[in-house]
């Protein structure tokens, strides 16, 4: 699956743990972290490095290689219609009361998003993988927290939320390596048609 020297592991029966994204451009990664470098201050947050930020179409947890050249194989053979996506607000799963996730959403493009993510999850299925039972919700993770309510000043500043834009043409198919400081990701790449 990747040349000699690579991440592969020395086991093809090792478990990989990956997840389909769509990946936030430099352009929008560089706006979004001056935002949270005036944010980080505020509340002692884990945040999220906006190198590794993502939308998150569809987490697949720990595969086999065999199941992710099956994986790789659908998905690249799904198409879509490239489409504009535009961030421009802040929120809190579940919410800003008892936060455990702090995040950026916003409205163009999440039906494309949402069909993007629906067609993700088809091609997986046909290939023997569960259904996804969560309902997909497109969003950016900027922090996480233990559920501490968090200053309202931070709240404030959350509403002040960069818009963030581009035109998404691609998926990535992720690696997720999990650090004593944290995950590390790196694409697994598609088969090119």
């Amino acid at each position: 699956m990747e040349k000699a020297g690579s991440s592969q592991p020395h086991s093809q029966h090792s478990l990989i743990r990956t997840f389909i994204a769509v990946s936030l451009p430099d352009a929008a990664a560089k706006e979004l972290e001056l935002f949270l470098n005036s944010l980080k201050p505020q509340a002692h947050l884990r945040w999220v490095k906006t190198s590794q930020m993502h939308i998150t179409l569809r987490f697949l947890g720990e595969q086999t290689w065999e199941m992710l050249e099956k994986v790789r194989n659908a998905l690249s053979s799904l198409q879509f219609c490239p489409f504009e996506i535009e961030l421009s607000y802040a929120g809190a799963f579940p919410n800003f009361h008892c936060p455990r996730v702090l995040w950026i959403s916003g409205q163009k493009g999440m039906k494309e998003l949402t069909s993007l993510a629906e067609s993700v999850n088809k091609s997986l299925v046909d290939i023997g993988l569960p259904h996804e039972k969560r309902s997909f919700k497109p969003h950016l993770t900027l922090a996480r927290t233990k559920g501490n309510p968090l200053p309202p000043e931070l709240i404030t500043a959350l509403q002040h939320a960069p818009t963030l834009r581009w035109h998404c043409k691609s998926f990535d198919l992720m690696r997720s390596n999990l650090t004593p400081r944290g995950p590390v990701y790196a694409k697994i790449p598609l088969l090119t048609k």
